[in-house]
């Protein structure tokens, strides 16, 4: 078996893409996923899309989370994503469009590997925040949800290095007071110059990660408001700058920042449906 892929990563929130624009998606259980993305046995990534040719769009895409869970947007693979259109199939196009599960999105490359996509902000950048204050050990957490394609609350804290991001973020990731589907949990910090630090928690990956496109975007939407600071916001996460700008009306936001490609290979001498997981003599990795 010989199947393609690609890994990219937009300030080391990684992904792998299944470039099925010009060939048919090789067939895979998506219980799979779990394995290909595991980073001892498998490829290593936080997430998986397999990319097509749109109907109303450049390309669509299927988008998993690592642990096999179709999720409705990630901004930093729609970075990658549209680096990749632009170079490989669209190199004429000044805006790449992107249907996924939320709509449709464009993008673009601005050179020297910087990619700016827009999201959809549900309710608007100007929304009253759904407001709670949730407790993790006795210790009150105050949340402000927001939905940029996908759900997250947002945290406020005074020192990122030194509040407990994992034993809060997995408390709260699959709380029942955001419904069956949980929501990603967004920290950020206030700096004096007018910037924020921010990290997330993620949702279908379980963890912190090194950057969240989306958690990024809530986070500086939620900042903005509570501070009155206006766009754009310059954000510092574990792996890098993001920026969040303004978007085309008050129902989205852009997210600009870096975007790589890390490697183009293929699948060899193993189907895809064969990769397993393991566990460490059954204790939890």
């Amino acid at each position: 078996m010989n199947s393609p892929f690609l890994k990219m990563h937009g300030c080391g929130n990684d992904f792998l893409f299944i470039d099925a624009m010009d060939r048919p998606a090789p067939a895979f259980d998506r219980k799979a996923i779990p394995a290909i993305c595991d980073r001892h046995f498998g490829i290593g990534a936080d997430g998986l899309a397999i990319i097509e040719r749109g109907k109303n769009s450049d390309a669509k895409w299927t988008f998993y989370n690592c642990d096999g869970s179709i999720a409705e947007m990630c901004g930093n693979a729609a970075r990658c994503a549209v680096l990749f259109l632009s170079e490989r199939y669209f190199p004429d196009k000044q805006w790449v469009s992107l249907e996924t599960a939320v709509g449709v999105l464009r993008g673009r490359s601005l050179g020297s590997g910087q990619v700016e996509v827009s999201l959809k902000v549900q309710g608007g950048t100007a929304i009253e925040y759904d407001e709670k204050v949730l407790k993790v050990d006795d210790m009150p957490v105050r949340v402000y949800s927001v939905n940029t394609g996908v759900p997250h609350a947002v945290i406020e804290v005074e020192d990122i290095g030194k509040y407990p991001i994992q034993k809060v973020g997995k408390a709260l990731v699959h709380h029942a007071a955001f419904g069956p589907a949980g929501s990603n949990i967004t920290f950020f910090q206030r700096k004096e110059d007018g910037s924020i630090l921010c990290t997330s928690f993620e949702r279908g990956v379980e963890t912190e990660t090194y950057a969240c496109g989306t958690g990024v975007a809530a986070g500086s939407i939620v900042y903005a408001q509570l501070y009155n600071q206006r766009f754009p916001v310059k954000v510092e996460v574990p792996g890098g700058r993001l920026e969040v700008d303004s978007g085309e009306g008050t129902n989205s936001v852009m997210l600009r920042g870096p975007a790589a490609f890390v490697m183009e290979s293929s699948w060899i001498g193993e189907d895809i449906n064969t990769f397993e997981t393991r566990e460490l003599f059954g204790r939890e990795k």
